[in-house]
């Protein structure tokens, strides 16, 4: 966890720790003849230690030096408590865990909405790496729910996606008594997307959408999640997941999920990728589609290419708190080092 939390602020001044190194290999290849360095009797003299101190004095010098390079380099941990800046874009990530997201219809993670969440993860490394992004998510099926507000610690994001089991979402987004026709109402999720979005900084913000678009009752239900999303400036970019050419059944708990059409006899139910009703979602809200199909979608490139169009905002606020800088604690010890190195002898 240490290594986890541990920085550098200057990390190509890292170098300079493995310099005595290279000099201790250089001075073995290739040893340098005591008559080319003075009368013997005088180098011998600076080489041979006059007491047991100075027998550690290489040692003791390397060690300084090796802490002198760590010193200039900058490292950080913990929390110094001043308030931190994020210079980047917000991204509210939503992703589909109706039933029809349970079809084993992938290459990789069988399911769609195991692909869906292996290919979130992989954004949010990518964006922890790039620094500066915050991400929310929401979850949905018959409603939506607000699992991660807007945050800058994508640690907390990537371990709340890694909780997530689309066999057995949230009690909060499966149908009501209110909601019986559909199981997936995408426009409700985007608007609650909308609503999760931070006012201020209008231009900088995007919505990811990762679903098959298969909604049951097939009413346009999603109309109203662009709608909010144009009023608001915000671009949906969607991703499709799931197979486009051929119906696949829906197993639940090794059975397969069933329905009773007019002769009253039941029948399993079937989902396939509804693409063209996310092209139409992602066109209407000024983003662009992803076609992942049978395969985990592959995030990075096409959200960054999303991103970029975007302005950037600049957040100050003291729930981002710089990590401390260390840098005194080993110029202090490399300083003592030294001076005990290059100490007279007596």
């Amino acid at each position: 966890m240490f290594a986890v939390g541990l920085s550098f602020s200057q990390p190509a001044w890292l170098f300079l720790g493995v310099v005595p190194l290279l000099l201790s290999l250089l001075r073995t290849v290739r040893p340098v003849p005591l008559s080319r360095m003075g009368q013997p009797d005088t180098v011998a003299a600076q080489f041979t230690p006059r007491n047991r101190w100075t027998r550690w004095n290489p040692l003791i010098l390397t060690l300084a030096w090796v802490l002198l390079a760590l010193g200039v380099s900058g490292p950080r941990w913990g929390q110094g408590g001043e308030a931190g800046v994020a210079i980047g874009r917000d991204l509210t990530i939503v992703l589909d865990l109706s039933r029809s997201m349970l079809a084993a219809d992938m290459v990789g993670p069988p399911e769609r909405w195991q692909a869906a969440v292996v290919g979130t993860r992989d954004l949010v490394g990518t964006l922890r790496q790039q620094g500066g992004y915050r991400v929310g998510i929401v979850v949905f099926a018959a409603r939506p729910a607000l699992l991660v507000p807007l945050t800058t610690d994508l640690d907390h994001v990537d371990a709340v996606l890694a909780d997530l089991d689309g066999r057995y979402p949230p009690p909060t987004v499966r149908p009501g008594h209110d909601d019986p026709r559909s199981g997936t109402r995408i426009g409700a999720a985007l608007q609650a997307a909308v609503a999760a979005q931070d006012p201020r900084f209008t231009g900088a913000r995007a919505i990811l959408l990762l679903s098959d678009g298969d909604d049951p009752a097939d009413d346009q239900e999603w109309q109203a999640g662009v709608t909010a999303a144009r009023t608001a400036n915000i671009p949906i970019a969607v991703v499709g997941i799931g197979d486009p050419e051929r119906d696949s059944p829906i197993i639940l708990d090794g059975e397969f999920l069933e329905h009773t059409g007019p002769t009253g006899i039941p029948s399993p139910v079937q989902t396939r990728l509804a693409e063209a009703t996310l092209r139409q979602i992602a066109t209407a809200a000024q983003g662009a589609y992803y076609s992942a199909h049978r395969v985990t979608p592959a995030l990075g490139p096409f959200v960054s290419s999303q991103l970029d169009a975007l302005a950037t905002r600049i957040l100050r606020d003291d729930g981002l708190p710089q990590p401390r800088d260390r840098s005194a604690w080993f110029l202090t010890l490399a300083l003592i080092l030294l001076m005990l190195g290059w100490w007279p002898s007596r």
